[in-house]
């Protein structure tokens, strides 16, 4: 049997690059140690971390460079997890092995978009792929339901029990579909001892535990860590109205700054951890550098409350 994922609260790492548009791996240790010290579970190589813009020598030092980051603050146990989706099968399975030889103990794979309408009308297709990369996966294979990044694939709670029980080495599914329904079917039908279900946002977290998630995948620990750890903590406790409603509490702020993250999208985060911390802020072209004071997120409320709470929690 596999190991899986722990319960917890999952990040995305955004990657840096210098004018050079090298990668800064200086900056992306001090990310990973910043976000991981509290408690979060990194994710190397995944879309916030430009995993599209990386080549296979890139990814690889992105997880040896997020390895040694986490061993340098004693966090030798902290599992990572590594995005290795790719068009075809063939180099989905490269990836996942060169992921796991570089230090990563999960992988977390996206459907192929590609040629996404052939595999909409052909399931046993799709389902055929997470089955071939979960047999030569060196490590546990966790599905990335994101049909935002996959041409609008969304495999639905059936397809995911099917692979589930089809491939012994898939080990968990992060839902970034949204659908608190289709998470409780999952939870209700797989072997949660063997599967792990994650929400693929933060923003329904609090209900998502309720029917059985295991944690949740997001954003916003990249810029409020101490917040969101505060807020897996309060979703495990509510036990009764008072807990209830602090939880409640915190689950809107979360939401609402989660919004606004994923509406100025990977620039706007990129611009925002540079103005807290100096890292580069230029992601990879095409995409473009947001200097308009107007999409910074520094000027939106939800993320000004949020990072006050985050200053009294250090």
């Amino acid at each position: 049997m596999p190991k899986i994922p722990p319960a917890g609260l999952y990040a995305p790492l955004p990657v840096f690059f210098t004018k050079d548009d090298e990668l800064d791996l200086d900056a992306y240790a001090k990310h990973a140690k910043y976000v991981a010290a509290a408690g979060i579970l990194p994710v190397a190589s995944a879309s916030i971390g430009e995993a599209a813009h990386l080549d296979h020598s890139e990814r690889i030092k992105v997880i040896k460079t997020l390895r040694d980051a986490l061993n340098s603050i004693d966090l030798h146990e902290t599992p990572i997890v590594a995005g290795v989706g790719a068009p075809s099968t063939r180099e989905t399975i490269q990836l996942a092995r060169d992921a796991a030889a570089s230090g990563a103990e999960f992988v977390l794979v996206v459907p192929p978009g590609y040629y996404a309408r052939v595999l909409k009308a052909n399931p046993a297709a799709m389902h055929k792929f997470f089955i071939d990369v979960a047999a030569a996966s060196p490590v546990p294979v966790i599905i990335y339901n994101y049909p935002a990044v996959a041409a609008r694939i969304d495999l639905d709670s059936d397809d995911v029990v099917a692979i589930a029980k089809a491939a012994p080495n898939i080990c968990g599914i992060m839902l970034s579909c949204g659908n608190v329904g289709k998470l409780a079917r999952i939870t209700t039908l797989v072997d949660n001892s063997r599967f792990t279900t994650l929400a693929g946002f933060i923003d329904f977290l609090l209900p998502s535990i309720c029917v059985g998630s295991a944690g949740a995948i997001s954003p916003l620990p990249n810029v409020a860590p101490e917040f969101c750890m505060k807020l897996w903590r309060a979703s495990r406790g509510v036990d009764n109205a008072v807990d209830r409603q602090f939880a409640k509490e915190l689950q809107g702020l979360a939401a609402l700054g989660e919004a606004a993250i994923i509406k100025k999208g990977l620039p706007g985060l990129k611009q925002f951890l540079s103005q807290q911390f100096g890292y580069p802020a230029a992601p990879r072209l095409p995409l473009p550098l947001m200097e308009d004071v107007s999409v910074k997120l520094s000027e939106n409320q939800h993320i000004k409350d949020i990072m006050e709470l985050e200053k009294g929690l250090h």
